[in-house]
């Protein structure tokens, strides 16, 4: 893999850990902005995918729809399959939390099954790349 596709990548997986970290940093407080958390959480799981659509070379879809990304990468990690239930939950956070069109406060323990579920993509796609390639 050359230099420039890895920095790329590398940027990708810096600004879907700074997603976290914004995750991580509202859940140390008292109030906790759950809309904030699951808006995170969605965007966190969306560049992951697209750090590994780079990966294999494929096109980057303009979506926010965590299910249509992984169906691009389910070929090589099939067992995101076994998340998508909770990715099509997760992908309405991408707008619905953000408007008062279609006001909705997602529930602590939805916020943080959201960000676990960040947690776990995240560690299936780095187990999946090879830098070396």
């Amino acid at each position: 893999m050359n230099r420039e596709k890895i920095e790329l990548i590398k940027l990708w997986f810096l600004k879907a850990d700074n997603d976290l970290l914004n995750i991580e940093n509202n859940l140390d407080n008292t109030s906790i902005p759950t809309d904030t958390i699951c808006f995170h959480s969605q965007q966190a799981i969306e560049k992951y995918f697209k750090a590994f659509l780079i990966y294999r070379d494929k096109e980057i879809i303009k979506t926010h729809d965590l299910i249509e990304l992984m169906n691009c990468i389910k070929d090589s990690i099939p067992e995101l399959l076994e998340y998508s239930d909770e990715l099509e939950n997760i992908t309405g956070y991408a707008v619905d939390v953000r408007y008062v069109d279609n006001y909705y406060l997602p529930s602590l323990n939805e916020s943080v099954k959201s960000y676990e579920t960040a947690k776990k993509i995240k560690k299936i796609i780095i187990s999946k790349i090879n830098f070396n390639d």
